[in-house]
């Protein structure tokens, strides 16, 4: 129905192809809290397809950088308001359109698809209004408004309007007389008579006071049904007036399908971009920062004052807010993160590997700054519940995820692991723990470690990340991570001395001391 214009845009990428592929959740999502997210996001606008791309990064810089200035675009009001009373408009037309779909009789399916078609004739207008009013600024959405120009124009959507107007307008004319009587129904053309609810009115006139009354028009009932005596008024009503009738039936025929389909398309994808950022919407007021990666081709690669999306929703919602951290790769290609129990490491581990897919899909992402590579792939490894059904030892299920995330890496790979070794034994989690590292560092991934072996952050080549604790309260989390030599030993003594648990203490409490 696009009248041969031109090739469909698109605000997912510079040219247009297929919607994502149907595909299962990415093995990281959990891991990452991006199942949550997508539930959020996308729960409640089931048909759209909108999971599709979100479990879809891209690797094309070109197409990132298409997105984000799509998203650019939208964070404008007056255009994010636009597509706000497009998707309104639309979802009248599914509603009206479904209705008539379901009904029973004949003119009433006929009735709700004019009325349908009524609602799409509105988004498309009012749509196209305001692209002309607010031109965008990105391609995608420059794109479509050319399409719609055009499209508006045509001569499919001129029929649309024109015989949609005939029938409507034929319909808004009818005139005719009711008549109940011992029983029985009457249906007359109106030939003058007298209106008698006008004349009940003035008739209690004196009982109103200064304001008369007012009614409203009476609604019809949203359902498909109708009882005996509407569809006998409909029926009748269609033998009292053949034209206007006969010219619904022909708008019916002659327009089955009313919506364009690249239309339809851009309602989907504005949607996927407005729900992110209306969801993100209250973080930004709170003081929170979002920022469009620079997307980089190689190290060094980073992000400052970054925080996990889902827990900063979480937070916000509490009344609180997260602590902000931040990340580099450069020379160095791996983080090994250390410190102390519930300091916030895997929530930091959490936090790079949200960023980067969120990067991915050309979104904005938490941060005041960051500059990013778009992995290939984003691998994870965190400790998963032991199955009592699994015929395999926990080592040996930990080994071989383990195996299986250092065979798919590469250097464009995101690699995250969240304690991977505590399954095995200390002697163990040092020799497997150190071959591990040697094998990133050989396929040159990025990757993030967290660990409870502080000797790793050490190692030739590691960046030494250390989940901080106030220094006058080493009880008191700041849930900041830094980079520093690792210090777990530190920790440990000051948690020693603060609880009376030294060797200097335990003694004299034991009488054995001075």
């Amino acid at each position: 129905m696009n009248d041969g214009l031109a090739v469909t845009p698109s605000l997912l990428q510079p040219a247009h192809g297929p919607w994502p592929p149907q595909r299962e959740q990415p093995s990281y999502f959990r891991d990452f809290l991006l199942d949550e997210l997508e539930s959020v996001l996308f729960g409640s606008q089931a048909g759209f397809g909108l999971e599709r791309v979100f479990r879809s990064p891209l690797a094309d810089t070109s197409a990132v950088e298409h997105r984000q200035s799509v998203a650019r675009d939208l964070e404008r009001e007056p255009l994010a308001q636009s597509f706000r009373t497009l998707f309104q408009w639309m979802e009248a037309m599914r509603a009206r359109l479904d209705r008539s779909r379901r009904a029973s009789h004949p003119w009433q399916r006929r009735l709700f698809h004019l009325q349908g078609a009524d609602a799409y004739l509105r988004a498309v207008e009012e749509l196209a209004a305001d692209l002309a009013k607010h031109p965008p600024e990105s391609v995608g959405l420059r794109r479509y408004g050319e399409y719609l120009e055009a499209y508006t124009r045509g001569p499919a959507f001129s029929q649309l309007r024109q015989d949609w107007q005939k029938a409507h307008s034929a319909l808004v004319g009818l005139r005719y007389t009711f008549r109940v009587h011992e029983g029985r129904l009457a249906l007359r053309a109106y030939e003058g008579e007298p209106d008698y609810g006008r004349l009940v009115v003035e008739t209690f006139r004196p009982f109103f006071g200064p304001e008369p009354p007012t009614w409203k028009d009476p609604t019809p009932s949203h359902g498909p049904w109708l009882n005996h005596v509407e569809e006998w008024v409909l029926d009748h009503l269609a033998l009292l007036f053949p034209e206007a009738f006969r010219l619904v039936e022909a708008f019916c025929d002659a327009h089955a399908e009313i919506a364009d389909p690249a239309l339809v398309q851009l309602e989907a994808e504005a949607r996927f971009f407005l729900t992110y950022l209306e969801f993100v919407a209250p973080m930004r007021s709170a003081g929170l920062r979002f920022v469009y990666p620079e997307v980089a081709e190689e190290p060094p690669c980073f992000a400052e004052e970054a925080f996990d999306l889902v827990l900063g929703a979480k937070l916000l919602g509490e009344g609180g807010l997260p602590v902000g951290n931040g990340f580099r790769f450069d020379s160095a290609r791996v983080l090994v993160v250390t410190g102390p129990n519930q300091g916030g490491k895997t929530t930091y581990a959490r936090m790079i590997g949200q960023v980067h897919h969120l990067a991915a899909l050309g979104l904005p992402v938490p941060g005041s700054a960051a500059r990013l590579l778009l992995p290939d792939a984003i691998l994870s490894h965190f400790e998963a519940r032991e199955n009592p059904e699994e015929l395999k030892s926990k080592l040996e299920e930990d080994l071989l995820r383990l195996r299986d995330v250092l065979e798919r890496a590469t250097d464009r790979s995101l690699v995250v692991l969240n304690e991977p070794f505590a399954s095995a034994t200390l002697l163990d989690a040092r020799l497997i723990g150190g071959f591990v590292l040697d094998e990133i560092q050989l396929k040159r991934a990025l990757a993030v470690v967290v660990t409870f072996l502080d000797e790793f952050a050490r190692l030739p080549g590691m960046r030494s990340m250390v989940a901080e604790v106030d220094p006058s309260d080493p009880a008191r989390r700041t849930f900041r991570v830094r980079e520093r030599p690792a210090d777990g030993k530190a920790y440990a003594l000051a948690l020693a001395k603060k609880h009376g648990l030294t060797y200097d203490a335990l003694l004299r409490r034991l009488g054995g001391g001075g």
